[in-house]
């Protein structure tokens, strides 16, 4: 049920919380899995979603933060352009559930960071965190063991008016009810699907990557895993690298601001070390990639073809080819490996072999895109 332009219901299987080793632990997780699992399946963001059920997700995952690094940590993997969201949710689930202390807690780390930014900035939950912020910690900690805020959320979330406890084999059905009560939820699906490629073909990292993948000789690599990076010494000298799977096994890419290189990953030693040099390709060839995918809409484009073809379009792409008309992806759904050239008249989908699989022309892409981009004016609040 939808009122007032929200989701009135949140859903839970009774399996995931009875007989439970940590029954509280286990009512705040299955709120955490509702509300990931309807955004997936309903495309329902923020501002449309219970708002009890938002400030339990955040103040689950405040709690996870703080426990694993300090408000340091909490400060960076938030960032400090979302924290005004975020901690005005948790502020509200703490209060609402009477966790008082760490309540006055957060309060006196947002007055901090107020007036620290420069330092908040540089905050990693590791080798950098700030006194001030220690000393919350322990104050965190200290509240924590008198008065545990998963206790508390628990018994929150049981008084719950919205709340409905249901058998595991109902769950789904309940999540898919929810969903379809969603008045713009198939063009907000299209931008949902859309939006994962187009980060393949617009983010810096993610095109530099893919294009290393696709210049190797004589045949491209294809790219079927980012893994998270760090520094790291590769040919002598220190830079960003990322761990990468294709479908030849596990690379690194190195990441500067001259290109990226692809290398075999070394896992011989002890540590994790860059291999053979397989690719290297240049910041030019990457901004060509990035331009060129843009102005041909490649990330609806490809959606598009996938979809007419009957594939799942939750595809990993790899930039191949690209060229001031055109540009070329392999593309990898499921086990099905593709090419799909988008022109400026349109875009083909093909086999290995060059065999066509479907075409469409550049006015069915423009329409497509239409549809995407009305679903994303859809997510926004209205004024």
């Amino acid at each position: 049920m939808i009122v007032g332009g929200r989701l009135a219901t949140v859903v839970i299987p009774r399996e995931a919380i009875e007989g439970a080793p940590e029954p509280d632990k286990a009512v705040t997780q299955a709120v955490v899995d509702y509300v990931n699992d309807i955004q997936r399946a309903g495309v329902y963001p923020r501002h449309e979603m219970p708002a009890a059920a938002m400030q339990a997700y955040h103040v689950e995952y405040y709690l996870t933060q703080v426990s694993n690094g300090g408000h340091s940590k909490f400060i960076r993997n938030t960032g400090i352009a979302m924290l005004p969201t975020t901690s005005g949710d948790v502020l509200a689930g703490l209060k609402a559930m009477g966790a008082g202390a760490q309540h006055q807690i957060l309060l006196e780390v947002l007055a901090w960071l107020k007036a620290s930014l420069e330092e908040a900035a540089k905050q990693n939950g590791s080798a950098v965190r700030a006194a001030a912020l220690k000393a919350l910690d322990d104050r965190f900690h200290a509240a924590e063991r008198e008065q545990p805020i998963t206790r508390l959320a628990a018994r929150w979330i049981a008084s719950w008016t919205g709340l409905r406890v249901v058998g595991r084999e109902q769950y789904q059905a309940e999540i898919d009810r929810l969903a379809q009560l969603n008045p713009h939820l198939a063009p907000r699906r299209v931008w949902q699907s859309v939006q994962q490629l187009r980060l393949q073909t617009s983010d810096d990292l993610q095109v530099t990557i893919a294009a290393a993948c696709g210049a190797v000789k004589p045949q491209p690599e294809v790219k079927l895993q980012v893994r998270p990076g760090g520094n790291m010494e590769i040919e002598g000298q220190q830079c960003m690298a990322f761990g990468v799977g294709t479908d030849k096994g596990a690379r690194l890419c190195a990441f500067e601001k001259a290109g990226g290189r692809l290398y075999e990953l070394d896992g011989s030693g002890q540590r994790v070390a860059a291999g053979a040099r397989l690719s290297t390709v240049g910041a030019d060839k990457i901004r060509q990639f990035v331009q060129v995918a843009g102005q041909m809409r490649a990330a609806e484009a490809i959606d598009l073809l996938l979809r007419k073809a009957g594939l799942d379009p939750r595809a990993m792409i790899t930039a191949w080819e690209v060229f001031d008309a055109g540009v070329t992806w392999i593309v990898a759904a499921g086990q099905t490996r593709l090419a799909a050239a988008v022109i400026g008249n349109g875009a083909l989908l093909t086999k290995p072999d060059q065999t066509p699989i479907v075409r469409v022309a550049r006015e069915e892409i423009e329409r497509y895109a239409a549809v995407a981009a009305a679903g994303g004016d859809s997510m926004r609040p209205s004024a």
